[in-house]
């Protein structure tokens, strides 16, 4: 991408974050065979559901041309839609196995639904905030960064980000915080 499409279109990042391990992790996860009572079925289904609809939204931001006229108005849909997409996240019932994502998942949706309201702000009226586009980026960011956790949370892994706090309890669960 040429340094004239980087400066107007700044969202081009964006579109090269797209976090397909956390897609491929989760489906593995979920067609391993795991979960024997309904709680955890009807987890991993809405989880598997998620994952579907995040990684369409991904693919969908990934595919944006930023030297079309409509970028900036497809970047702004894509955005809604993995706002609303991430708010599915924190709607799923969460089993007792894995409480420790709860609040992540809540974060990650709050993030993701400030993201899209900021890349609004910044490209309103047709001008370009640049300030409130790196506050939204921050926001992707951490959204994007939270589903990671939750990924590795799902594959039995301790999450490796610097901002995770794990705290083993006495019958052997870990509590991830953030």
């Amino acid at each position: 991408m040429s340094m004239k499409y980087r400066k107007k279109y700044p969202f081009y990042r964006l579109l090269c974050r797209v976090p397909a391990l956390f897609a491929a992790a989760v489906c593995f996860l979920l067609l391993s065979g795991c979960g024997k009572d309904r709680e955890l079925e009807q987890f991993y289904s809405e989880m598997e559901e998620f994952t579907r609809q995040a990684e369409q939204d991904f693919q969908t931001l990934s595919a944006i041309d930023p030297a079309s006229e409509n970028a900036v108005d497809e970047l702004l849909s894509a955005m809604d839609s993995l706002s609303q997409t991430f708010s599915l996240l924190s709607q799923i019932p969460i089993p007792e196995e894995f409480a420790s994502i709860e609040e992540i998942a809540a974060e990650a949706a709050s993030y993701m639904a400030e993201a899209a309201s900021l890349y609004h702000e910044a490209y309103a009226d047709g001008s370009y905030s640049e300030n409130t586009a790196a506050a939204a980026q921050e926001n992707y960011d951490r959204a994007v960064m939270r589903m990671d956790i939750i990924s590795q949370v799902l594959q039995g892994e301790m999450p490796t980000e610097e901002a995770v706090t794990i705290t083993t309890q006495p019958d052997g669960q870990t509590e991830t915080q953030q």
